[in-house]
């Protein structure tokens, strides 16, 4: 008889099988026959071996904070656009700023499910990142002009080169990008007409939810290069 899995390896396979059908409503986990069980385990298994490795080097221990990272904000996507709601018009129906905003949300939402299932999240072309190391005004970074499909399917259109600095502290440093919204043409009371969109271009040491990672750079020898071992989505 196997030896039954205690400790954190047992937490570990409690929140894996509750991912799993989170996604899987047909998921059961109710025999350790079970393939999907036996995975699991598997899975489990190896994160807490690597949890446990007290030989693991710095550069292991961060590239695993990265891996679950991800799997962190993939998980927080879930499928929140799976149901839409769209407008219902009727002869004599009166039209409020929400019921436009509503039609607005509607097609938006439906434009980016269709980007993100059909086309996929990532470069599509363009958008090169190229370290600036020793010049004038500290490290900086060139991100030259190009397309993405952003996390959650929104458009992301840089036209121009941007150049921004590179972070201060930290040893990692990622690119990223991310849709950003101004509120423009104010009219004489102040109050905005229009809602201007554009992709912003960022650099920290972490990726928030929302943002699309296009490159992560290393210290190295007290420089900055970009580190091989990152290969950012892109859409095929």
């Amino acid at each position: 008889m196997a030896k039954p899995i205690q400790g954190n390896r047992e937490e570990l396979i409690r929140d894996l099988s509750r991912r799993v059908a989170a996604d899987a409503p047909e998921w059961t986990d109710d025999s350790d026959r079970d393939p999907g069980v036996t995975l699991v385990q598997l899975f489990a298994f190896l994160t807490e071996s690597l949890l446990d490795r007290g030989g693991l080097s710095a550069e292991g221990r961060a590239h695993l904070r990265d891996v679950l990272a991800r799997l962190e904000r993939a998980d927080d996507v879930g499928c929140s656009d799976g149901t839409l709601t769209r407008n219902r018009y009727l002869f004599g129906k009166l039209m409020s700023v929400a019921d436009f905003e509503q039609e607005q949300s509607y097609l938006r939402a439906k434009h980016r499910r269709h980007n993100r299932l059909l086309h996929g999240v990532g470069i599509v072309s363009g958008l090169e990142v190229t370290p600036e190391t020793g010049k004038a005004g500290g490290d900086r970074v060139i991100v030259s002009p190009g397309v993405a499909i952003a996390p959650d399917g929104e458009e992301l259109v840089v036209c121009d080169p941007v150049s921004l600095d590179v972070c201060v502290g930290p040893a990692v440093c990622y690119v990223t990008l991310i849709l950003a919204e101004r509120s423009v043409d104010p009219t004489i009371d102040d109050e905005p007409t229009r809602v201007e969109e554009s992709a912003e271009v960022g650099a920290s040491d972490d990726v928030a939810s929302g943002q699309l990672a296009i490159a992560r750079l290393k210290l190295d020898g007290g420089a900055w290069r970009l580190d091989p071992g990152f290969r950012p989505p892109r859409v095929a």
